[in-house]
């Protein structure tokens, strides 16, 4: 399930890292790699909600099949290099992209220690800073090497041969014998409505809507904002961008140990708020000045908790969710954390494109977070600790 997660998000930031270089080759201005994204998180919603019918009927192993295959659709799409070809190559990847979580989020319930859902979901959900880290490092390599086209179809291929191996795990990690038949309730309003009942639902919804509007603008704006308004190389800043996720991926295992053991997960949810918060108004004030050391000192600060809150948000959502709905109830909340993914990226562009600039975004964005952190602290010591 790690990897399922590393070639996803690899996919899925692939057009962050390569948009200051490819999009003028393509007559498009960088910044529309916001729409982009929010296209590909779009459709990543619509796959989410239904995810856990599917889950329940075929499995998250084959499901998880399903999402690499339609990720390596929209690379090889994307490959033909004709503007006409990337929406349906943002979509292809957000719907794939929207997949991965639930599917997982039911074969890890199944098996791992509940004791330790906190460092387990964690580790998986370093898959996400660990595929960014590796489109930020190895696609500006394949540009200078081989092209974008020839780099982007290889992401592809990877996606394929996964696909094929996890067919031999299939018996071990959900035998047939666990399915159930197609719920007979099946429109995707049901599931939504189900969370938006739930009152523990409903905050967690809010809080992951947020926290993904400023992770996905960070993650993709940060080379923007340090090659074209701080002045730093397309390779230097997509450098730091890699070593931002290697630092998020530690700190996401490191805060799932924490919530486990040390810290109730929306204490700690609530601190990463404000945290995240204060690293976006740095990193708007020093990503500018073309410091290096600087910039990339605070893109890891920035970068560990903007991007180090999902694991310990889905250990919480284990916790809170009926197992029997807990693919559901992924997949809708996963709805609401892919809004705040799309609208991110997409207003920030909007807002560029205007005439504003990558910082002022940043800004912007810091204002959200820091606001639900305060909630979350001011009720998370209003009753006792999760069990």
């Amino acid at each position: 399930m790690l990897a399922v997660q590393v070639l996803a998000s690899m996919v899925l930031s692939t057009a962050a890292v390569l948009s200051p270089a490819v999009a003028p080759t393509l007559d498009l201005p960088p910044e529309r790699v916001g729409v982009f994204v929010a296209m590909a998180y779009l459709a990543a919603m619509a796959g989410g909600l239904p995810t856990g019918n599917w889950v329940a009927r075929w499995g998250g192993v084959r499901v998880s099949q399903a999402s690499l295959l339609f990720l390596m659709s929209g690379t090889w799409l994307a490959c033909v290099g004709e503007t006409w070809c990337l929406p349906p190559a943002a979509l292809c990847i957000g719907f794939g992209y929207g997949l991965a979580n639930p599917a997982a989020t039911s074969v890890l319930a199944r098996h791992v220690p509940a004791q330790s859902s906190g460092l387990f979901f964690s580790m998986k959900q370093a898959g996400v800073p660990l595929g960014v880290a590796l489109a930020g490092l190895c696609m500006p390599l394949g540009l200078r090497g081989l092209g974008w086209q020839p780099s982007v179809f290889v992401s592809g291929a990877l996606c394929l041969a996964l696909c094929l191996w996890l067919w031999r795990t299939i018996g071990r990690l959900q035998p047939t014998d666990e399915l159930q038949p197609m719920p007979e309730s099946t429109r995707w309003w049901t599931a939504l409505l189900d969370v938006g009942r739930d009152r523990e639902l409903r905050r967690l919804g809010l809080v992951s809507l947020v926290y993904a509007m400023a992770q996905q603008g960070f993650l993709t704006f940060l080379v923007s904002l340090l090659h074209l308004q701080g002045g730093l190389t397309l390779a230097m800043a997509a450098a730091i961008l890699a070593a931002s996720q290697l630092a998020s991926t530690a700190a996401r295992v490191g805060f799932g140990h924490v919530a486990d053991r040390w810290i109730s997960p929306p204490r700690l949810l609530g601190w990463m708020g404000i945290a995240m918060s204060l690293g976006l108004v740095m990193l708007a004030w020093v990503g500018t000045t073309g410091h290096l050391l600087a910039s990339a000192v605070v893109a890891l600060v920035c970068g560990t908790f903007v991007m180090g809150w999902n694991g310990v948000f889905f250990a919480l959502l284990v916790r809170t969710a009926p197992r029997e709905r807990l693919a559901s109830a992924t997949g809708t909340t996963q709805f609401l954390t892919f809004s705040g993914a799309m609208s991110g990226p997409f207003l920030v562009s909007q807002w560029v494109s205007w005439g504003g600039s990558y910082a002022q975004g940043m800004l912007w964005m810091a204002v959200f977070p820091i606001v639900i952190g305060l909630l979350l602290l001011s009720r998370s010591g209003r009753g006792p600790r999760p069990q």
